[in-house]
């Protein structure tokens, strides 16, 4: 299926299900290489995108999935050099600006979330791509289901990339 021209913002989960390769991430890795070439992220997931690979790489305790030495240093270079390309000519919301710090708490205290989640909802809802409108809506993808499920309610498109269709 053709989709009108479109931004998808990926958070840290569906990121490292790309740039990792997790074996649950293979349905955002085909959405990732067949979706629009508008992709970007926000500085915030990009650091918490590195901190769980470092997890994957460092914590070998960890049940679910592991990754070696070469392995991460690979997924993070890719997603460094990645984000580096998106986002050399745009500019992100400013964390430091009062009035994004408090919408963000209050959308942090009405959907019980982490306030760097609060904040990519107000990436998508208020930053460089929030005029796209219906079929071209900016897309939230993402592995966390309670963060798609926020972003709904405030009138995101949202994809769980473990759950559902792609949009």
């Amino acid at each position: 299926m053709i989709h009108p021209p479109r931004a998808n913002f990926f958070d840290a989960s569906a990121l490292v299900k790309v740039f990792a390769r997790e074996p649950d991430g293979e349905r955002v890795r085909k959405y990732w290489e067949n979706e629009s070439p508008t992709k970007y992220t926000s500085h915030f997931c990009l650091y918490e995108a590195l901190s769980i690979l470092k997890g994957l790489w460092k914590n070998r305790k960890a049940p679910r999935y592991t990754i070696n030495e070469e392995q991460y240093h690979k997924a993070a270079w890719k997603l460094i050099t990645w984000y580096a390309a998106t986002t050399r000519y745009s500019k992100d919301l400013d964390l430091h600006d009062q009035v994004v710090l408090r919408e963000a708490l209050a959308l942090s205290q009405r959907h019980s979330l982490d306030l760097s989640d609060a904040f990519q909802i107000l990436c998508v809802k208020e930053g460089l791509y929030s005029r796209l409108i219906e079929d071209s809506q900016t897309v939230l993808v993402t592995a966390d289901d309670e963060l798609a499920k926020a972003a709904t309610v405030e009138g995101i498109k949202s994809w769980n990339c473990l759950a559902g269709e792609p949009p």
